[in-house]
């Protein structure tokens, strides 16, 4: 099993939510907090394995399904509007990155997208930890390696 490190998820307020939607508040949050503890512990593997932040994204979808299946809502219609919600919020219009993810390993994306579903469920049922991204960029590093 992957180490995780504890932290408290306390969410902040944000005046400058693009939503009111809390599925979207909540998992920009998580995204938000997700990426600072990776770049607080790791900045060199976030900087040298997903500079382009396309990681994030499939640890987004994961999330955003794992939210729509929790809540009840539509994946593909509600979950597009979510997702697209959380790539304005977190990465602004512009998302840039060497990896085609088209072409990206489908087991790199599987373990991204789990990874997301993974910190979700964590996350509704009440586990204070984080660090689900930052195990997933160090398993999925190594097995480029």
């Amino acid at each position: 099993m992957l180490r995780r490190t504890s932290r408290r998820f306390l969410p902040k307020a944000r005046s400058d939510d693009a939503t009111s939607d809390p599925a979207v508040a909540a998992l920009v949050e998580l995204l938000e907090s997700e990426r600072d503890l990776a770049l607080a512990e790791d900045r060199e593997l976030v900087e040298r394995f997903d500079p382009g932040q396309v990681w994030l994204l499939w640890f987004a979808i994961g999330a955003t399904d794992e939210i729509c299946r929790i809540i009840e809502r539509d994946p593909q219609d509600e979950g597009t509007r979510i997702f697209r919600q959380l790539v304005g919020v977190i990465f602004g219009r512009r998302v840039r990155s060497e990896t085609n993810p088209v072409l990206a390993d489908r087991r790199l994306i599987e373990l991204f997208e789990a990874a997301g579903a993974e910190a979700v469920r964590d996350c509704m049922g009440g586990e204070a930890r984080l660090g689900h991204y930052l195990d997933a960029l160090r398993l999925g590093s190594n097995r480029l390696c």
